[in-house]
């Protein structure tokens, strides 16, 4: 038993510096075929604050008045 754990410790000192190089390059590898290009893409179309919707001069937005009237004058709270 004492020969396996040997080997296993031995093992284990290889592979952990491959598997930290593999995990760098599956993660590199997802951001610059996956998830760059979907970033690009939404830039380039997405108004998540619908900005462009709108394209007016300025923010004022013209407030009508309602009628004057004591009816009015009662509802006003």
């Amino acid at each position: 038993m004492r020969p396996l754990k040997f080997l296993w410790q031995k093992w284990l000192i290889v592979a952990r510096p491959i598997g930290n190089f593999q995990a760098q390059l599956i993660l590199s590898l997802f951001y610059f075929i996956i998830l760059a290009p979907v970033a690009i893409l939404f830039k380039l179309f997405a108004d998540p604050l619908n900005l462009k919707a709108k394209q007016r001069s300025n923010n004022f937005e013209k407030w009508e008045h309602p009628k004057e009237d004591l009816e009015q004058a009662r509802k006003q709270y």
